[in-house]
C-alpha cells in the first residue's frame, strides 16, 4: 500500500491524514521507547514519573526529584525534602488524570500519553480545518503539522505537562467553529489547569475571540477574565502554599533583567517591564540572529502564511511576547516543550487565513513553494537530532567526533536495565541523570552527584541506601560536551570521598557501573575495578 505524503484531492485527504496520524504515532512512540531503553531519556522523564507514581500511593504531586529543584536546595544549600510537592514549581492538577495508566504501564505510560495526545491534536486540527477549508487544503495543513520540528521536537522530549495544550486548544477552536458551546467550554475550563502559565495562552485566545469572532465576544471576554483570575489565584494564593520557587527561581531566571530581585510575583514583572520600555524593546529583538531564526522556523512549515495571518498573531500574542522577552537559551529553542504554547495558534491561524483565499491554493507555484518549505522543515527536524532520539544514526558531535553506534547503545541499555532490576523498589537511591527514569518508581530518588542525602518527613538528614554511577556513560560524551565532563569528574570525586570517609562501601563494580551501599564493605576485586574506572576517566 503506497503512502502519499500530501493529498491530491478532497476525496483522498482523510485517508492520507489518517496515515500521517498513525505513522507519526508509531514512529515517535518507538523513538520515545528507544530513548528510555538506550538511556537517552533524562531527568524530567523521571521527575514526572515519580510524581504521578506517588499519586498511586496516596501522595499526589510528591517528588524528591522536584525537591532538588526547589529554592532552598538550589540557593540555600538545603537538602532535598521527602514529602515536597511539585505544585510549588508548576501547578499541574491535570496530571492526576494519568495516574491509572502509570499504574498499569509504569515507565512506558508517559511516552504513550505524550505522543498520543499530540497525534490526537493533529487529527483534531484536521477536523477544525475541514470546517473552514476544502479537505485537500485541510490535509496539507495537517501534514505540515506532523512534519515540523515544532511538533516533532516536543513529542520526542522528556515527558512534559504541555503535551496536553495543542489538543485542548484545537478542541476549543473546533467548538467555536461548530458553534457548540459545550465542546468549547470544557477545553476552555481545563487550559489554565494544565500549568499556571498556560493562562497566558488562553488569554490570547480570548483576545482573538473578541477581535475576530463577533458572535463569541462575550465568551472571549469571559475567557480573558477567567484566565487572569486563574493565573493570579494560582500564582499568588495556591503555589506559595507549596514553595517559593515561582518568585525566587522561575521569575528570576526568565525575567531577572527587569525585576532586580524583586519577588512580588507576576504583576511586578509586568509593571517593571512597563517602566523599562527601552530594555523591553531590546530584549524583544535580541539577539537579532536568534530571533530571526526563531520566527522563520515558526512560519516555515505553513509556507510563511503565519507572518501575514492576523489570527495567528492574535492567538500567539502573549506566549510569543513571553518567549521574546525572556532571557536564557531555552526561550527561543524550537525543539523544546515551550514552543507548544505557539503551535496551536500558528496552525489554527493558518486555517483561518486560508478560509477566504482557497482559490489561491490551486496555483502550482504556491503548492511547489509550500512543498519546498515542508522538505526544509522536515530536514531541519531530522538533522537536529532532537533529544538524541536519532543518535544511533546521527553523530552527537562531528568535531570532535562523538557517535555511539546502534549496537553499543542497545548493549548499554540492555545490560543497564538488567542490572537495575536487582535494585529493590523499596530502596532509596541516588543515581546519575540518565538512570533517573528507570529508577523513578520509588519514593526516594535523588540525582547524583548533586545529592546523596535528604531530609525525612521529620526533618532529619539521612543517606540514601544506594548510589548508582556510570562514569563511562558520560565519559563517552565528555570530549564534546563540557557538562558530561563535569559529571564524570564530580561523580568520581564524590564516590572517592564517600568511600574514604567510610559512609559507603562498594556493593558492585564492573566496567560500566558502580554501586555504593551505605553498609557495604567491598571486596578487593571491587576496589581494583573502581581504581581502573578512575584511571580510565582521567
Amino acid at each position: 500500500m503506497s503512502f502519499r505524503l500530501l493529498p491530491n484531492s478532497d476525496r483522498d485527504a482523510k485517508r492520507v491524514v489518517r496515515k500521517w496520524v498513525l505513522t507519526f504515532f508509531i514512529a515517535i512512540l518507538l523513538l520515545q521507547f528507544w530513548r528510555i531503553f538506550s538511556l537517552n531519556a533524562t531527568y524530567d522523564q523521571g521527575l514526572f514519573l515519580q510524581e504521578i507514581w506517588n499519586g498511586l500511593h496516596g501522595r499526589p504531586f510528591e517528588s524528591t526529584l522536584a525537591s532538588e529543584l526547589s529554592a532552598p536546595v538550589k540557593f540555600d544549600g538545603a537538602l532535598p525534602q521527602l514529602g515536597y510537592r511539585h505544585l510549588g514549581q508548576h501547578f499541574t492538577p491535570l496530571l492526576l488524570i494519568w495516574t491509572p495508566l502509570v499504574g498499569m504501564l509504569g515507565i512506558w505510560a508517559l511516552p504513550l500519553i505524550q505522543v498520543g495526545l499530540i497525534a490526537s491534536a493533529g487529527w483534531v486540527l484536521f477536523l477544525l480545518s475541514e470546517e473552514h477549508l476544502p479537505a485537500r487544503l485541510a490535509g496539507w495543513i495537517t501534514c505540515s503539522f506532523f512534519s515540523t520540528v515544532l511538533v516533532i521536537g516536543p513529542s520526542l522530549e522528556n515527558f512534559h505537562d504541555l503535551c496536553q495544550v495543542p489538543l485542548l486548544v484545537f478542541l476549543l477552536l473546533l467548538g467555536i467553529s461548530k458553534n457548540q458551546k459545550l465542546l468549547y467550554f470544557f477545553p476552555a475550563l481545563l487550559l489554565p489547569l494544565v500549568r499556571e502559565d498556560v493562562g497566558l495562552l488562553s488569554f490570547s485566545i480570548g483576545l482573538w475571540m473578541m477581535a475576530r469572532r463577533p458572535n463569541w465576544r462575550l465568551w472571549g471576554l469571559g475567557m480573558c477574565t477567567y484566565s487572569i483570575l486563574a493565573v493570579l489565584i494560582i500564582t499568588y494564593n495556591i503555589m506559595p502554599l507549596f514553595g517559593s520557587e515561582l518568585t525566587q527561581r522561575f521569575l528570576q531566571e526568565r525575567f531577572g533583567q527587569y525585576i532586580n530581585n524583586n519577588q512580588d510575583g507576576t504583576l511586578s514583572v509586568l509593571l517593571s517591564m512597563s517602566k523599562q520600555p527601552l530594555l523591553l524593546l531590546r530584549e524583544l529583538v535580541s539577539p537579532v540572529n536568534s530571533t530571526i531564526r526563531f520566527l522563520i522556523t515558526l512560519a516555515l512549515p505553513v509556507a510563511f502564511v503565519q507572518w501575514v495571518s492576523i489570527d495567528s498573531w492574535l492567538l500567539i500574542s502573549l506566549p510569543l511576547f513571553v518567549a521574546l522577552s525572556s532571557q536564557g537559551g531555552n526561550a527561543l529553542a524550537v525543539s523544546l516543550r515551550f514552543v507548544l504554547y505557539l503551535v496551536p495558534g500558528i496552525f489554527a491561524g493558518t486555517v483561518f487565513w486560508w478560509s477566504n483565499k482557497t482559490a489561491l491554493f490551486d496555483k502550482p507555484a504556491i503548492q511547489h513553494f509550500w512543498k519546498a518549505c515542508l522538505v526544509i522543515a522536515f530536514s531541519f527536524a531530522l538533522i537536529g537530532n532532537p533529544h538524541r532520539s536519532l543518535s544511533f544514526l546521527i553523530p552527537d558531535s562531528i568535531n570532535p567526533w562523538v557517535h555511539i553506534p546502534l549496537h553499543e547503545q542497545f548493549n548499554r541499555g540492555f545490560n543497564t536495565l538488567t542490572m537495575l532490576r536487582s535494585i529493590s523498589n523499596e530502596a532509596s537511591v541516588a543515581a546519575e541523570t540518565h538512570l533517573i527514569p528507570q529508577l523513578a518508581q520509588r519514593r526516594i530518588l535523588l540525582r547524583f552527584p548533586e545529592n546523596n542525602r535528604y531530609l525525612d518527613t521529620d526533618g532529619n538528614p539521612k543517606n540514601v541506601d544506594l548510589i548508582v554511577s556510570q562514569p563511562q556513560f558520560n565519559q563517552a560524551y565528555a570530549s564534546a560536551f563540557n557538562h558530561h565532563d563535569r559529571w564524570v569528574k564530580k561523580s568520581i570525586e564524590k564516590m572517592k570521598d564517600l568511600l574514604e570517609k567510610g559512609e559507603y562501601g562498594l556493593l558492585y563494580c564492573d566496567s560500566r557501573t558502580v554501586i555504593l551501599k551505605s553498609t557495604a564493605k567491598g571486596s578487593t576485586d571491587m576496589h581494583e575495578c573502581f581504581q581502573r574506572i578512575i584511571e580510565h576517566s582521567q
